[in-house]
């Protein structure tokens, strides 16, 4: 994230982030604080803890990535796989078609593959608690929004409120949004909705105590 905001010379950026992309902010910030104007996270992977834990692949994220299927035929084999069971099966046909264009790369037998491969996912999915964003939350020198899907099964509204009270307790502004109808990939089920809220809270820069 740094590397970018530096690359591109940006002076103080809005930034958005899903699930590790939040996360990714936060630890920015974190590290460079008063990097960014102002941060929506939606449902980013930092958990309440003070401790980071050790690196795990003894996880279900880690052991099912590590056996995902990593080659198809085609993009369009590829994208009429993910259209037809879940977790990606709930996407906005436009994001998931996005996604395989942009996600897979295509072999010189015509075959498209993974560009991500599924053990450098797995390696990610092991640390993903191995950091210190919740511990430093402190260290944020711009206001926050944080939101999640009222269906998620992954960093639901306990976490989020967790988060926005440590930011408070050190002086830092947070409020939080709780999506209905949407699970954990709601920004990519309905980008329309989202982006709407993250335009609101852009345009209304958060004050200690309020809700979006």
């Amino acid at each position: 994230m740094l590397t970018v905001v530096r690359g591109l010379g940006l002076a103080r950026p809005f930034g958005f982030g899903h699930s590790l992309g939040g996360a990714s902010l936060l630890l920015a910030e974190e590290a460079a604080p008063g990097t960014f104007r102002h941060l929506y996270c939606f449902e980013p992977i930092v958990a309440p803890m003070l401790d980071p834990l050790a690196p795990s692949f003894d996880n279900p994220l880690s052991a099912t990535t590590e056996w995902r299927r990593e080659r198809f035929a085609s993009k369009a084999e590829a994208l009429e796989n993910f259209a037809s069971k879940p977790p990606l099966s709930i996407l906005d046909p436009a994001v998931l078609a996005d996604y395989v264009e942009h996600g897979f790369e295509t072999e010189g037998d015509g075959r498209a593959r993974l560009r991500c491969r599924p053990a450098d996912e797995a390696r990610v999915y092991a640390n993903s608690m191995s950091h210190t964003g919740f511990r430093d939350l402190p260290k944020v020198r711009c206001p926050v929004d944080l939101a999640c899907g009222a269906l998620t099964e992954s960093f639901g509204e306990d976490v989020i409120e967790a988060l926005s009270e440590r930011l408070r307790e050190s002086g830092g502004t947070a409020r939080t949004a709780v999506f209905e109808n949407l699970g954990h990939f709601g920004p990519m089920e309905h980008p329309e909705t989202v982006a709407a809220s993250v335009t609101t809270a852009f345009s209304n820069p958060a004050v200690p105590g309020a809700q979006l």
